[in-house]
Order: C-alpha cells, then structure tokens, then sequence
C-alpha cells in the first residue's frame, strides 16, 4: 500500500531518519520545499474534515435529543389557556418539546362543577389516549390542578417522571378567600354542608375542605383528599408505590398567597385539630407515618420544596417568571434518549 506524503513525513521524523528525496542536501532542496508545501496542505485538510466530522456528529446529536413531553394542569374556575405562558416559557427553553395543557370538560363551570374523582378519571383518559405520552413524561398542576395531577399519579400509575405541584393543595383548604372565587351559592353550601354526600358528588372544592373542627368528619366522608393522602384506616399501598416511582416531586408555595389558606397546604402543612395553627410539614401525620412515602422521597433526596413571592393567580404567568425559570425550569431538562 502506497504512504502518503503525510505519513511518509511522520514516519520519517519519528525515527530521525529520512528517505534521500527529503534530506536536507543542497540538491534536494527544490523537492523538500515541494514536499513540505504537500504536507502543509494534507495537515489543513485533515484539520478541515475532522471538523466538519466532528460539527457534523455534534449537529445530529442534538437534533436527535427528545425532551420528555410535558402535561400541564390548569386550577379551578379557568381553563387550558390559562397556563399558555407558563408553556411558551417551556417551549422557548427546550427546542421541539412536546407541552400539552388539559382541559377538564368545558374548562372553567367544570372545574368546580366536576368532582374530583370524575375530573381525574377525565384527565387521566385525555393522557392515554395522547400518542405522545405513551412514554415517560413530567407533569404540572397548579392550584386544585396539584391535586388532579397528583390523584392521576397515585390512582392511574402513568409514566411521570417528575411531579411538580405549582401553589399546591396538598392539606386542602379552609377559609373565606379560595371561596370568594365561586359563585355566592356555591359559597354557601361548602360552609354549611360540605361533607353532604351530594355536595360531594358535585362541588370540587368539597372534595379538598379540610374543616379542622370536624377533621374525622372530613376523613370518614370527605371522598377525594383523605383517599390519596391515604389517611383513612385501610390505606392503599398502591398509592405510595406510585409515588416512589417519581424521579422528583417538587412542592411550592407562595408566602404572599391571597387565595390558599392555609397557602403551606403546598407543603402538605393544615390546621391542627380544633385550632387554626399550621402543623409543620415533618411532624405532620403524612410525613411521621409516610402516608404516601413523602419521608422516603425526602430520604431519598427526591422531595424539593420551593417558597415563590407571587399572588395566587400570578402563579402561571409573567410576575411569577424569574421564580420559575430559576428554581422549576430544570426539572424539565431531561430526554427520552
């Protein structure tokens, strides 16, 4: 097999010993000029092809990354739309991800017109019928849409990766301004008769009151948020396992909440039993007995908990922006491949 000049050049200076046609006599000075300018070439052109090799291979590397697809979950009297910013921040972030935002029914009557058993069966049929979350995906609820998304994971065993509860309900609700969001009658007959069968059956935010002068009422006939805090007596290890099957599962909530009380609900913290005093959330009873395995995720370091400075409604949107893109964006990068 025939050297090139380039490698004849190598060989040659790696034993310090030169065929005739490249020494350095007086008669072969023409050819070693000619020689050396042959050389200097093949070295730019190796140069040149394995760069162009190497931007070739690093181009269809990162055309070949697919981020997980993203489904987000939009809170009580709103719609899908609500949460388009927030996904636009996604899409600018993360070239070609998929990012779909649920709408429960007709979106704002139904979110508190629909239990909320029946929104997650909804929710849940909507993802599995989507051709591309049929793999692992990460997923978002704000507000009620905390509950939505966490129900889906502990009742529907879908593929999340990594949870994030926006604003979240975690130890429910109990007081005056969540309610001021729903019409004066609706207002009237979660005061006085939640735990009615038939508003349970009816009104979402029945379905997360957390009365804590009546808290063994709200567990034997509250339907939705005792069942997947799993708090009454014969629990579902379902639930937890599903759970543990998270990467991640990030909580917050804001300090300035005008909306949520208590607003550390997002860190699963209520009221205690007949006072208006908030538990702290590692001594609360779904922390102490790991309910749903919140202690194993923290011992496993897969719990994150985030305080924001937003009101309520800003959550979603532009005022909330910096929070998000500093402290929540991350939990989004990651790929299929």
């Amino acid at each position: 097999m025939q050297l090139t000049l380039f490698t004849t050049y190598l060989l040659c200076m790696g034993i310090n010993k030169c065929p005739s046609i490249i020494t350095f006599s007086e008669n072969y000075t023409s050819s070693w000029m000619i020689f050396e300018g042959k050389v200097e070439n093949e070295i730019k052109m190796s140069r040149l092809t394995f760069l162009v090799f190497q931007t070739t291979i690093l181009s269809r590397s990162i055309q070949s990354l697919i981020y997980r697809p993203v489904v987000l979950m939009h809170g009580i009297v709103a719609s899908a739309s609500d949460m388009n910013e927030l996904a636009d921040w996604l899409r600018m972030s993360f070239s070609g991800i998929y990012v779909v935002s649920i709408e429960i029914g007709n979106g704002f009557d139904d979110s508190f017109l629909w239990s909320l058993d029946k929104q997650v069966e909804y929710f849940c049929t909507k993802i599995r019928n989507d051709i591309n979350l049929q793999q692992s995906f990460n997923m978002l609820g704000f507000s009620q849409g905390s509950l939505i998304v966490r129900g889906a994971v502990e009742r529907c065993s879908l593929p999340v990766y990594n949870l994030i509860t926006l604003n979240g309900l975690h130890q429910g609700i109990f007081g005056i301004p969540y309610l001021l969001k729903l019409p004066i009658y609706i207002r009237e007959l979660i005061t006085k008769y939640a735990y009615e069968k038939q508003i349970q059956n009816r009104i979402s935010i029945a379905n997360y009151w957390r009365d804590p002068t009546q808290l063994n009422k709200y567990i034997t006939d509250c339907h939705f948020l005792p069942d997947i805090n799993n708090e009454h007596e014969i629990r579902n290890e379902t639930y937890r396992i599903n759970m543990l099957k998270l990467n991640a599962f990030v909580m917050t909530y804001s300090d300035i909440d005008e909306v949520v009380t208590p607003k550390e609900s997002g860190w699963f913290m209520g009221y205690i039993s007949q006072s208006l005093n908030i538990e702290t959330w590692n001594n609360s009873r779904q922390f102490l007995e790991d309910l749903i395995g919140m202690r194993t995720l923290w011992e496993q370091g897969k719990l994150y908990t985030f305080i924001s400075h937003t009101r309520h409604q800003d959550t979603p949107h532009l005022p909330n922006r910096e929070f998000f893109m500093k402290n929540i964006l991350s939990f989004f990068n990651n790929t299929l491949l």
